[in-house]
C-alpha cells in the first residue's frame, strides 16, 4: 500500500512538472516567433540538453551577431549529429561571418573548418540552396591558390539552376559584381526579379525578398517590384533575418524619393530611423528628402 501510494504521489509530482517544462519550451519558441528575443533566450537556456533548443540558441546568437557563441552552439550540434546538413551549414556560416569580421590571420585559421563544414552540408543535402549560395561567395573570395575562383563558384551556380532559378540568378549576379561586370550584374538581377515575380514560390527565404528589393533599389530598376519585395521582407521579418528592417525602410525611402513621392519617402526614412537610432546613411537621406 505504501509503495503504491508513493508511486501515485511521484507520478502526481513528476508528470505535471514535465508538462510545465514542455509548455515552458513552447513558450520560448512562441516568444522567439513573436520577436521577443531576450525573453525567449532566457527560457531556452533552461533546455540546453535538447538539440532544438541549442539550435534556436545558435540562431539567436547569430541574430545578435555574437559569432563566438553561435559557433559554440553549432559545434555542439555537429558533435551531436555530424550527418545533419543544416547543422554543418550553420556552423560553416557562423565561422564565415567571424572570419569576415576578424583579422586576416584569424580568418586564415577559420577557413579550413568553414570550408569543411560547408562542403559537408552540400554533400549531405543535394537540394540545400543556402549552402550553395554561400559556397559561391566563398570561392569568389578566396585566392585561386587555395582553390577559389570563378570556375569553382560556377559549379555551384549550375547546381542552383536545377534547384531554384531565382537563387541561381542571384548567385551569378554576385560573381559578376565581384568581377565588376556591371552590365552582366544588372542583367542577372533583372532576370532574378522577373522569375521571382512570375513564380513567387521560388522566394522561399525572407532574405531573398530583401536581396531582390535592395539590388533593384540600388540599380534604380523595377521600383514597384522592389518596393513589394522590401515590404514583404519587413512584414515577415524575424529572428532568422540578419538585415535590420531599418535598411529595408531606407531603400523604400530612396525608391519613393526617386519617384518624387516626398511624403512617402519621408515616412519611410523616419521608420528607418525609428528602427536604428545611429544611422548616418538614413540621416543623410532624410536631409536630401527634406530639400526636395
Amino acid at each position: 500500500m505504501g509503495r503504491l501510494f508513493i508511486g501515485f504521489f511521484m507520478a502526481f509530482i513528476v508528470l505535471p512538472s514535465l508538462t510545465m517544462a514542455q509548455r515552458s519550451f513552447e513558450d520560448g519558441v512562441n516568444l522567439l516567433k513573436n520577436g521577443e528575443i531576450q525573453q525567449a533566450k532566457n527560457i531556452l537556456l533552461e533546455f540546453k540538453e535538447r538539440e532544438d533548443a541549442v539550435d534556436l540558441l545558435g540562431d539567436i546568437a547569430s541574430f545578435n551577431k555574437n559569432w563566438d557563441k553561435a559557433i559554440e552552439y553549432y559545434r555542439d550540434l555537429v558533435d551531436r549529429d555530424p550527418d545533419s546538413a543544416e547543422y554543418n551549414f550553420k556552423l560553416g556560416g557562423a565561422l564565415g561571418m567571424k572570419a569576415l569580421e576578424g583579422s586576416k590571420f584569424q580568418a586564415a585559421l577559420l577557413v579550413p573548418e568553414m570550408k569543411k563544414s560547408l562542403l559537408t552540408a552540400a554533400e549531405l543535402d543535394p537540394q540545400h540552396v543556402e549552402v550553395r549560395r554561400v559556397l559561391v561567395e566563398f570561392y569568389m573570395q578566396i585566392p585561386s591558390l587555395l582553390g577559389g575562383g570563378k570556375n569553382a563558384a560556377m559549379e555551384y551556380v549550375k547546381e542552383l539552376e536545377e534547384i531554384n532559378k531565382v537563387e541561381a540568378h542571384l548567385a551569378r549576379a554576385y560573381i559578376y559584381k565581384t568581377q565588376e561586370e556591371s552590365e552582366a550584374f544588372q542583367e542577372e538581377i533583372g532576370k532574378a526579379i522577373t522569375v521571382a515575380v512570375s513564380n513567387p514560390g521560388l522566394v522561399a527565404r525572407n532574405h531573398v525578398n530583401y536581396e531582390l528589393g535592395e539590388r533593384a533599389a540600388v540599380l534604380n530598376i523595377y521600383p514597384d517590384k522592389a518596393s513589394g519585395f522590401l515590404e514583404r521582407y519587413i512584414a515577415d521579418y524575424g529572428y532568422k533575418d540578419l538585415e535590420s528592417p531599418a535598411f529595408a525602410y531606407l531603400h523604400l525611402a530612396r525608391i519613393e524619393a526617386s519617384q518624387n513621392n516626398r511624403e512617402e519617402a519621408l515616412k519611410n526614412i523616419n521608420l528607418a530611423l525609428n528602427h536604428k537610432v545611429v544611422f548616418p546613411e538614413a540621416e543623410k537621406e532624410k536631409m536630401r528628402i527634406l530639400q526636395m
